[in-house]
């Protein structure tokens, strides 16, 4: 878009409070005037200059500036960058002096992102990896997004989208011409381009949902009777005293969380109060909220005390409780267990919470069972669940395409032809997207 008619913007990019360096980012077509405000000379497109700012005749600060011109610049449009000392000061004096001015506006959240998709910089797909970025707390979210933004699904998606045009072309072209019978050879071309572009999709489909896992990562409940060592176990997860450890049944009574790196995958861990028949009104309320968050969690991890005879009654009735897919964990194997064979199982697994190996061993086992996996092959490109609907409503319409007969009814196989275009083309923002657009860029934060 040209950058006439447009206000130009402005937000410090960085994390306010104090800091050793805070970047002010302007842009649109006055950007190169906003150094002009302190007194100073904008620096050449390209090029860093060092420069003392001036209000009211009074130094505000000595700053780097960084100017680049339209189109190249990181939102296609001119761009000017304050890099100054992270003082609130300094920060509120600059701010405050571009506010003054009529043209220049306060960017809001996402704003230069935004623009950045208008003018061709980045695609959709691209700015919610950098969203995701932005957000990352592990390694493979931080690899995943940057996949995302290098085009692991773009790509791919806009040669499935280019293909189907092509098909469709064809049709149309038979459409056009309906008094000619479609040879056989090309029916047959196009039908099997159709299968093939159908699998593909089906293939990247089949996924397990693992790019989403990864993003939006997972929640894991702790249940167990009282006394099984819940406790003692997401102390030794969290590598600190997150929970009080007590010999006392009933110490937990109220849900604590703690945030866990399994193989990638955030996870929150849930310790909940321990299940046990006899309880006073407030472990009563703790043992509800206990259920009630294993109904929420993607894995529940049942803690049971491996020394003690009556576990397996202890399991059987906690399966009674909540139909969530369930790992058992046996505590206490120092102790010796109660049933040495069970710890065999493959929904099953001994440890002794007391013993740092055995709870590496633990940590190893879930990210096993929650990473279905290995995250870093990059044929995993669905991160969203927008991204999902998307394609399989392409797939769909692909499905339909094929029980078409494309000698008599070619129209109705272009229409399906046309229907996964589309659907494929809101993945990158190939069409209009007005209604997307705003809640993808609302999460933004304000320089950005």
């Amino acid at each position: 878009m040209s950058q006439a008619g447009y206000k130009t913007i402005f937000a410090i990019a960085t994390p306010p409070g104090r800091s050793a360096i805070a970047v002010i980012r302007i842009s649109g077509p006055l950007a190169s005037k906003a150094p002009a405000l302190f007194g100073a000379a904008c620096p050449l497109a390209g090029q860093f200059s060092v420069a003392r700012l001036v209000l009211d005749q009074r130094v505000i600060d000595q700053v780097i500036l960084l100017f680049m011109q339209a189109p190249f610049s990181s939102t296609g449009e001119d761009v000017c960058e304050i890099h100054c000392h992270g003082s609130r000061a300094v920060i509120d004096a600059l701010l405050a002096r571009l506010g003054t001015k009529d043209d220049f506006l306060m960017a809001k959240p996402g704003e230069f992102t935004h623009r950045s998709f208008m003018n061709g910089k980045m695609d959709l797909s691209s700015v919610e990896g950098l969203a995701d970025l932005i957000e990352a707390e592990t390694a493979t979210q931080l690899h995943q997004a940057w996949a995302q933004i290098d085009g692991a699904l773009r790509a791919p998606v806009m040669a499935w989208r280019g293909e189907l045009v092509e098909i469709a072309a064809q049709l149309e072209a038979l459409i056009d011409f309906a008094d000619e019978d479609l040879p056989d050879a090309v029916e047959s071309a196009l039908r099997t381009s159709t299968g093939d572009l159908r699998l593909a999709l089906a293939s990247h489909l089949d996924d397990g949902g693992a790019g989403e896992l990864v993003r939006d990562g997972v929640t894991i409940a702790f249940i167990g009777p009282v006394n099984a060592g819940k406790s003692t176990i997401l102390n030794g997860l969290a590598g600190r005293a997150a929970a009080i450890v007590s010999d006392e049944a009933g110490t937990t009574r109220d849900i604590i969380q703690i945030r866990l790196d399994l193989g990638g995958v955030p996870a929150t861990i849930l310790d909940t109060a321990g299940i046990r028949d006899e309880s006073g009104k407030i472990e009563a309320e703790g043992i509800r909220r206990s259920v009630e968050a294993a109904g929420f969690a993607k894995l529940v991890l049942v803690i049971l005390d491996g020394s003690d005879p009556a576990w397996p009654a202890a399991r059987d009735k906690i399966d009674q409780l909540t139909g969530q897919p369930k790992f058992y964990i046996l505590n206490k194997a120092d102790q010796g267990l109660a049933a040495p064979s069970a710890s065999a199982s493959d929904e099953m697994m001994a440890i002794s919470a007391k013993n740092p190996a055995d709870i590496e061993k633990l940590i190893a086992k879930l990210a096993k069972l929650l990473v279905p996996i290995n995250h870093a092959d990059t044929s995993v490109i669905i991160t969203r669940q927008r991204h999902r609907h998307a394609m399989q409503e392409a797939h769909d319409a692909l499905s339909r395409a094929l029980g078409h007969d494309f000698q008599d009814a070619p129209e109705m196989a272009a229409e399906d032809f046309r229907v996964a275009a589309v659907a494929l083309g809101r993945i990158t923002g190939e069409i209009d997207v007005e209604e997307l657009l705003g809640s993808i860029f609302s999460a933004f934060c304000i320089g950005k």
